[in-house]
């Protein structure tokens, strides 16, 4: 995947979870939602609105900044929608305007994670879920970025936090650790790939 080469970096970490997905959605046009509007970093905009472009589709990324918007706004294709709002409301909002199983693919990325407190990420993270969910439709895919499976995909610096955030609630802080417990009951959702993200795949 020429992404990371060219607009992240070859080994980021969050690589292997962006290929899985990509390998999912098949070449086949994909409406797809993102939370968090990504001008750096992984770039995943620019990665989706270079899949919409390519394959068709229809792609929506919201973030409550209007710094990434701006500077991806004449970078983008016709059919990609930078919205500057709070993710859940714009999700709320989407829900009734484009009804239900209309999403192939979600990417939660806002609220970022603090190690030091990362329950607001991950109840933000499950706020996001709970509008989004009546938009997935059977066979389509959700990955949630910085939601490490174990200690060992946890930044080093806070490795001792996350270890007293697991040692609390038994399991490991991530903007998709409430969600990640949510899905773990569903027996239609498959775990397809659990490193620093993570993707399910709906059934």
């Amino acid at each position: 995947m020429g992404h990371f080469e060219t607009w992240s970096e070859v080994d980021h970490v969050n690589r292997p979870g962006f290929e899985v997905v990509i390998d999912l959605m098949g070449d086949r046009p994909q409406v797809i939602v993102e939370t968090g509007t990504s001008a750096w970093g992984t770039d995943s905009t620019r990665l989706w609105d270079a899949y919409v472009s390519r394959f068709g589709g229809e792609f929506w990324s919201v973030d409550i900044s209007p710094a990434p918007s701006k500077r991806l706004a004449d970078q983008v294709g016709a059919n990609t929608h930078l919205v500057v709002c709070d993710s859940v409301t714009f999700l709320e909002k989407l829900s009734r305007d484009i009804g239900p199983n209309k999403v192939n693919m979600c990417y939660l990325d806002s609220w970022d994670l603090d190690w030091a407190d990362p329950m607001p990420a991950a109840l933000h993270g499950l706020a996001e879920w709970h509008a989004v969910r009546p938009m997935m439709e059977s066979q389509s895919v959700l990955m949630i970025d910085d939601s490490p499976l174990g200690l060992e995909w946890v930044p080093e610096h806070a490795r001792d936090s996350a270890k007293e955030f697991y040692a609390e609630y038994g399991y490991w802080p991530g903007k998709g650790a409430l969600v990640h417990q949510e899905l773990c009951k569903d027996p239609r959702v498959s775990v397809v790939w659990h490193g620093y993200n993570s993707v399910y795949a709906f059934n």
